[in-house]
């Protein structure tokens, strides 16, 4: 893959740009890749993520975008999610050049000290495991068509390496994707070491091991020829080729928001409703599947019978509700005087105590999805979503005490997206109550 070096010296980091391109082009040649140019910024100079930028989409073309670690993207997790999330739209795939965190996520998480990500290792266990590695002993479990020999390197097992390069034909030669790979081999009769039966996930594996090109890569450690080879380089870059070309763009699911979050309390014990979402699934006589998505409101004391019982409303039926209140509420409202400034701050108060609630939910959505997304549970497109999320309630918290942030009417609510209504709910509506007979709106 064409790849492109990018490096934003910090005061932590004083190494020279001779210093970053020469371990660019190494680790290009170590990965197979082509390197193509590479852009340097920082202390005093210009920043190199813009020229980076310009480059690629003058191009037109797709890159493998190569940083040192995940610093040189951003000072903190928000700013490297950004700069992922924009190169991803631009078609570009960016991987660190740390052996041990190539991921950006994962690399990101441990180089900018996030809590609850470990920053230490026993330093004697992986300096012992650091110096066989550098040997090219083998350490742990060996890959499918390998075994540990007496002095302790990788040796073929021939029989597995022959459904390892058959594997490897039939992806790149016949173009058999990994379901059908695993269900030919299946149906074959060849087994795992185990003998169990292949998985789809045992295949991707398999495809993507550099260990087959006889390449050892543990604890920050690569030797290329450690052991030898089962697939030629061109064999295993050509799948890793296919691979890419063949992975789904999954458009990040958007997520519904619930109008009344944080403006909705509880009648009876004063705690907030929120939000939740319940999937359920059942099966008709006729053997149909059917498949249904529930919405609704509960108290958030549900769990605490003794304080508050069991109070839910189905979100449509409480949100149709509201607007009703609303709509005699703000007909019957007298207008305040222009002079009435306590009021007028007191209702700023009010209006911003939802809308820090909204920024503090969503700057925690943001973080929890990094992590899923460093674990491979979310793509960079939905990473993207929780971005535009966390941008949309800080925007809703700055405009407190402003004009309007949606200056339509109530009578306008039928024609709103989600996202006016929301905005129209916070800024007129201070308190929802919410009864099991009735609700209560206070403007």
């Amino acid at each position: 893959m064409r790849a492109i070096g990018l490096f934003e010296t910090s005061e932590r980091d004083l190494r020279t740009p001779q210093e970053f391109e020469s371990a660019f082009i190494d680790y290009c040649a170590l990965k197979m890749h082509q390197p193509m140019t590479t852009f340097h910024g920082g202390l005093g100079s210009e920043p190199a993520y813009g020229r980076l930028l310009d480059y690629m989409r003058s191009s037109g073309s797709e890159f493998l975008v190569v940083v040192p670690d995940a610093t040189h993207l951003g000072a903190d997790l928000e700013a490297v999610t950004r700069k992922l999330v924009e190169l991803d739209s631009l078609g570009a795939v960016v991987a660190c050049s740390d052996e041990e965190r190539p991921e950006p996520l994962q690399n990101a998480l441990q180089t900018l000290g996030v809590r609850g990500v470990s920053q230490t290792l026993s330093e004697s266990i992986s300096e012992s495991m650091r110096a066989k590695a550098i040997e090219g002993q083998a350490l742990g479990r060996p890959s499918y068509g390998y075994r540990i020999g007496r002095d302790g390197h990788l040796v073929v097992v021939p029989d597995e390496a022959e459904v390892v390069r058959r594997t490897y034909r039939l992806y790149t030669e016949e173009g058999l994707g990994v379901r059908l790979i695993a269900q030919r081999l299946n149906d074959e009769g060849t087994r795992t070491r185990r003998g169990g039966a292949w998985s789809l996930a045992a295949i991707h594996d398999l495809l993507r091991n550099p260990s087959y090109i006889g390449t050892s890569t543990r604890f920050g450690v690569r030797r290329p020829r450690a052991h030898p080879a089962i697939v030629t380089p061109e064999t295993f870059r050509a799948a890793q080729d296919i691979a890419r070309k063949r992975r789904p763009f999954r458009r990040a699911a958007r997520r519904q928001p619930f109008l009344l979050s944080g403006l909705a309390r509880c009648g009876y014990c004063g705690n907030r409703m929120m939000g939740v979402t319940r999937k359920r699934s059942w099966k008709r006589r006729d053997g149909q599947r059917v498949r249904a998505v529930y919405r609704y409101y509960q108290c958030q004391s549900r769990s605490n019978e003794g304080r508050c019982a069991y109070h839910t409303w189905r979100e449509p039926i409480l949100e149709d509700a509201v607007i009703t209140e609303l709509r005699d509420a703000l007909r019957s409202r007298i207008p305040q005087a222009a002079s009435d400034a306590g009021s007028s701050e007191t209702r700023s108060s009010e209006r911003e105590e939802p809308r820090r609630r909204m920024a503090d939910n969503a700057e925690r959505r943001f973080l929890t999805a990094i992590r899923r997304a460093a674990q491979g549970e979310l793509s960079t497109v939905a990473l993207g979503e929780y971005l535009k999320d966390l941008d949309a309630a800080r925007a809703a918290l700055e405009s407190t005490g402003r004009p309007c942030a949606y200056t339509g009417s109530v009578e306008e609510w039928d024609a709103m997206n989600a996202e006016s209504r929301r905005a129209f709910l916070v800024e007129n509506v201070r308190t929802v109550t919410v009864k099991d007979d009735g609700v209560a709106v206070a403007v």
